[in-house]
């Protein structure tokens, strides 16, 4: 019997966050992802283990921040103790804390210039551009993001916020309009804030995903390395029926 499992990520609200699948066990790759057609959400994660591998609906992906915590928060579920583990992905070894919130440990960043453009590297590249207020944060859309090179997707942020940034991600040049609520790329604000001068602190709180109604809040620590972290509720739990694997 293989459980499947529906968790919002960066949030304890269900139908809020960033949504991601996470099914319990492995299969042969194309089964797998037609599994994550079938499921239909952004990310499927399969877990045997620590060793996780990950989908979209219509490919492998290296690594995926929020389906990495959906899937320590669906194993802290079924039991695993509060600390610190490694995860075994295609894109390396990850690590990750589990407890009432949970920790992704991102790539080391790097703070780049390109044509007067803010690009932060954690493992990929992101574009940052602040804008002035939240209103003008909710009028942009996907195509603000187009004339950026040599970025997977642009994370605009305004300091007119509840918490210390508001943020908006599109990514329309790997298929993503808007992301819900994007632990990546949040960790690439907090790095570049302080490194900046522009906000400095040891511990941010960002919010993101109004304009799609999924609010959801992403942490960044910066301490022994740079930590993107949140909660996770579980929304809905399933069992794959038996099928042939040809």
């Amino acid at each position: 019997m293989i459980e499947f499992y529906k968790v919002d990520v960066f949030t304890d609200v269900p139908l809020k966050g960033n949504p991601a699948a996470v099914v319990l066990g492995t299969f042969d790759r194309s089964i797998m992802q037609a599994l994550a057609f079938e499921l239909n959400v952004s990310e499927t994660v399969f877990v045997d283990g620590f060793r996780l591998r990950f989908f979209t609906p219509s490919t492998e992906v290296d690594l995926c921040g929020h389906a990495t915590l959906g899937a320590f928060h669906v194993l802290r579920m079924k039991g695993l103790k509060d600390g610190r583990y490694t995860a075994v992905t295609n894109a390396g070894n990850v690590e990750v804390e589990v407890g009432d919130i949970l920790w992704l440990r991102v790539a080391t960043p790097k703070l780049l210039k390109e044509n007067d453009r803010t690009i932060v590297d954690v493992g990929i590249r992101i574009g940052l551009k602040e804008v002035e207020d939240f209103e003008t944060l909710m009028s942009l859309k996907p195509s603000d993001a187009e004339k950026w090179r040599n970025v997977v997707g642009v994370l605009f942020y305004t300091l007119d916020s509840n918490y210390d940034a508001c943020t908006r991600f599109f990514a329309p040049a790997v298929g993503i309009p808007e992301d819900p609520v994007t632990g990546t790329a949040n960790s690439a604000l907090g790095f570049y804030l302080r490194k900046s001068g522009k906000l400095v602190k040891d511990f941010y709180v960002f919010e993101q995903g109004h304009a799609l109604g999924r609010e959801g809040i992403v942490h960044v620590r910066l301490d022994d390395g740079v930590w993107v972290g949140g909660k996770a509720v579980c929304v809905a739990k399933g069992v794959l029926m038996p099928f042939s694997d040809r």
